[in-house]
């Protein structure tokens, strides 16, 4: 049975209290109304246990927002949300149309930086997050005592004389629980063999993130990207003050499971809540998404810190995993899973405990 407001209730117990289930979590679809975002579609839910997100569907059904008993824990870019319209692949425009959030997800057929190689061009990190998704779903489903909302759709990557990958997206949450599970398909309908890279960029956030902020990792091993990255390693995973004159370090890990066969990396704030301490859990399943890294950014306006599991180790872009021989590819008709569990644990007991998994 969910737990809700300090107490467990029953299906039954539930219908009987409320006169619509909305009434205390649930999936809402809207619309935005102004500015670049005028239009966009959305849906808002809320699992009745302090978490709360907003899925973009005109954006791959990527989720730009998350709260947990009001308290914001993502990032959101500066230049806020905008319709797909308005992505152009040139020069800064994903910078331009980045809107942080819990996760923008960076695919399908490339993540880093912008290029062109033999199977065509491609900008910074993708083009799958600017594109609308289709066939959209959303599901409440009881099972005795125990419920679920569901979002669901399908965001087709395709082009003529080039990649035709289809990205099949379900989102779910309980009832009475602080999770988010996404589980994605990714299908190659085209009829040749194509590079298929894929990166979840989640974005943690102020007040989450802050001076007292610490992320912890399963992992093997962890190396600096470049000589700025090697000027922060003592300092890899710790938050600290915005600094207007900050150069972004990006680390390079080799994630490891913990016992339960999952890879995580969880980051903390025991400041938060009234000084109970939250913290944010990634779970993902490293069979799947065998890479990670981290991005440090504690600029001015950009004070983010990145978690980002992917499919390939190369964070240097499609050209040069080409060149190393770690570009990932699916054969026609080929499709692959991703599944990553977002969870938000609230006081030091819960919080411990998961920090142990990792040692």
């Amino acid at each position: 049975m969910p737990r809700l407001f300090g107490r467990e209730y029953s299906a039954l117990e539930l219908s009987e209290r409320t006169g619509r289930s909305e009434q205390v979590a649930g999936i809402r679809p809207f619309d935005f109304g102004d500015g670049r975002a005028r239009g966009v579609r959305a849906f808002d839910v809320r699992s009745g246990a302090g978490l709360r997100l907003t899925s973009v569907a005109d954006r791959a059904l990527d989720v730009c927002a998350l709260e947990f008993r009001g308290i914001p824990l993502v990032w959101h870019g500066p230049g806020g949300l905008a319709a797909p319209q308005y992505y152009q692949p040139e020069a800064e425009d994903f910078a331009r149309n980045f809107f942080g959030g819990l996760f923008t997800t960076c695919g399908l057929s490339s993540f880093g930086p912008p290029g062109s190689d033999a199977y065509g061009s491609f900008g910074m990190h993708g083009r799958v997050n600017h594109l609308p998704a289709e066939d959209i779903a959303t599901r409440t489903i009881w099972d005795g005592d125990a419920c679920r909302f569901e979002i669901a759709g399908r965001v087709s990557e395709a082009q003529m004389f080039g990649e035709n990958l289809t990205l099949a997206r379900t989102l779910r949450v309980e009832l009475g629980a602080n999770r988010l599970a996404l589980h994605d398909v990714v299908t190659n309908d085209g009829g040749t063999r194509r590079p298929h890279m894929l990166l979840y960029h989640c974005n943690m956030g102020f007040p989450l993130l802050d001076a007292d902020a610490r992320l912890a990792i399963s992992q093997r091993a962890m190396h600096p990207r470049d000589e700025q990255a090697e000027r922060g390693l003592s300092e890899w995973n710790h938050g600290g003050e915005p600094d207007p004159q900050f150069a972004e370090q990006v680390f390079i890990h080799e994630p490891v499971a913990c016992a339960d066969g999952f890879a995580r990396a969880v980051m903390v704030n025991r400041a938060l809540d009234d000084g109970r301490g939250v913290a944010l859990v990634i779970r993902y399943d490293i069979a799947q998404l065998p890479a990670l890294f981290t991005w440090r950014m504690l600029g001015v306006n950009t004070y983010v810190m990145g978690i980002e599991p992917a499919n390939c180790p190369t964070i240097e872009g499609r050209i040069e995993a080409g060149k190393r021989g770690t570009l990932p590819f699916l054969e026609p008709g080929e499709s692959r899973s991703y599944d990553i569990v977002f969870e938000v644990l609230s006081g030091a007991e819960e919080i411990d405990r998961t920090l142990a998994m990792l040692r």
